[in-house]
């Protein structure tokens, strides 16, 4: 019993990844620790849909978290496109995924596109 309980643990504490880092999320192996690893999300969509985030992101020994975007502050005002879009879908999370000067910024009613500012 006490070996099973140690090794309940000691679980959580294991590096969370070695791959590469999906954009616009913190680095999985720094930060916080947590005791229990819990996933509050599976991706990205299960975020929006419950208005906690952005982005579906590993947290070091939590588990996947929603995670709010910090957007380009160059960016104008979401609404300010003038576009009707039948889905929301984005293209981009952080600037460095968009061409040369582009940045990526929120599109009202159309998810995240790169935009030249």
């Amino acid at each position: 019993m006490k070996i099973v309980l140690l090794l309940a643990l000691a679980l959580p504490m294991v590096v969370a990844t070695r791959g590469p880092l999906k954009p616009g999320c913190p680095n999985p192996n720094q930060g916080r620790q947590c005791l229990l690893y819990r996933d509050q999300c599976q991706t990205d969509g299960d975020c929006e849909r419950e208005g906690k985030g952005d982005i579906c992101c590993l947290i070091n020994g939590c588990g996947k978290e929603c995670v709010t975007l910090q957007m380009n502050a160059r960016c104008p005002d979401p609404g300010s496109y003038g576009l009707n879009c039948f889905a929301y879908i984005h293209q981009c999370n952080i600037d460095r995924q968009c061409r040369g000067k582009q940045k990526c910024c929120l599109v009202a009613g159309c998810g995240r596109s790169c935009q030249s500012v």
